[in-house]
């Protein structure tokens, strides 16, 4: 799937009655200044980064900003999920206050998920809200975390050793998001591969033909091939961005994209497991598939389809063992997506028909976790 050198793509966001312009190709970074600076009054602004390309990418866009007339500064913070946390956003605003933000400064958040989420959750909230510009720098940033403007934070479960994943944020729209596929051949292929579990769950939730595509083109998802991803990583945006226009807040339709992550965010945040988010997420995607089995809702022939295509992109389908079903469920129960304490679920019926089930029965949660992680 190739074709294109760059496109820019709007998403539109009627309640708000503004758009967010999206953009995709190569040699993005280099235009970090001007882009930035079509948008805000503020010359000033600060890049928060993840410290692993501090030197690679940040640098390079601190100097389009520079050469575009700003004050910018870098501002690094470690990529985990631990340091994913309400002390990580205080030293963030104590950096901001150091360099003098105000409410027309931007912040530009340059790295994966983690930095998206945590920079803009501070943007968010600074000052009551200061303008955020997303810069991914891995394919699960560019085609899931960066899109949509969830922001947030995770915070630490009472009673367990276990993170709440993103329990603490706000929705904050970036005013743009730039997307530099150059950088993804910089990627370790485990990073590269957690972004195609998100990429595998869009498909399955509003795109066959892009899941049929992905089956047969496994060898070209490689972060070798960056160059050629750019109409692949847009339709992925187009997806995401179609669902966010129609329920920017989650009130409906958006809850859809959750697909998988009801199991995934209870299993990723348990550091005996070694899990990145995308590995977590495809693991989630084959236990919805079970669950719905159980239900009678979903086709057997699904999850074995599905298995297929995540082995040949490298993502798992099998823990290495079996976390303690009470501390899964009980991290199930306090995710943010769960009612009154009843776990919901987003089964996949096939491909490109999700079913959302509000109320799923413990025993059918515990044959859910059995089908990705046997017993002990």
């Amino acid at each position: 799937m190739s074709g294109d050198d760059r496109v820019t793509f709007h998403l539109t966001l009627p309640a708000e009655a503004r758009t967010c312009a999206v953009h995709i190709g190569a040699g993005m970074l280099g235009e970090c200044g001007s882009l930035v600076g079509d948008l805000v009054s503020g010359r000033r602004a600060v890049i928060v980064c993840d410290s692993a390309v501090v030197e690679s990418h940040a640098r390079a866009a601190a100097e389009s900003l520079t050469q575009s007339g700003f004050e910018a500064a870098v501002i690094p913070m470690h990529a985990s999920e631990a340091q994913k946390s309400l002390q990580s956003v205080a030293d963030l605003y104590g950096a901001f206050l150091d360099f003098g933000l105000d409410r027309s400064s931007p912040v530009l958040a340059l790295g994966g998920g983690i930095i998206t989420d945590t920079a803009g959750f501070a943007a968010a909230t600074f000052m009551r809200g200061v303008p955020l510009i997303n810069v991914p720098t891995t394919l699960l940033g560019m085609v899931d975390a960066a899109i949509g403007g969830k922001t947030g934070v995770n915070f630490p479960l009472p009673g367990t050793g276990a993170l709440g994943k993103n329990l603490i944020g706000a929705v904050h729209q970036p005013i743009a998001v730039i997307m530099d596929v150059n950088v993804l051949t910089t990627l370790p292929p485990r990073a590269f591969r957690c972004g195609l579990a998100e990429c595998v769950k869009h498909a399955l939730i509003a795109d066959p033909e892009m899941l049929e595509w992905m089956e047969s083109h496994t060898d070209d998802l490689r972060p070798q091939r960056a160059a050629d991803l750019v109409s692949f990583i847009a339709r992925h945006v187009e997806i995401k961005s179609d669902v966010v226009k129609r329920d920017e807040r989650e009130n409906g339709a958006r809850m859809l994209l959750n697909l998988g992550h009801t199991f995934a965010h209870a299993i990723e945040t348990r550091p005996e497991l070694g899990l990145e988010h995308g590995e977590a997420v495809a693991l989630g995607i084959v236990a919805a598939c079970a669950a719905g089995e159980r239900l009678g809702v979903t086709g057997s022939g699904l999850r074995t389809r599905l298995c297929l295509l995540f082995t040949g992109l490298g993502l798992p389908t099998c823990l290495p063992s079996r976390p303690l079903d009470e501390e899964v469920i009980a991290s199930m129960r306090s995710d943010k997506k769960a009612r009154a304490g009843s776990i919901r679920l987003i089964i996949p019926v096939d491909a490109g028909i999700v079913q959302v089930v509000d109320d799923a029965p413990e025993e059918i949660i515990r044959d859910a976790l059995e089908v990705i992680a046997p017993s002990r």
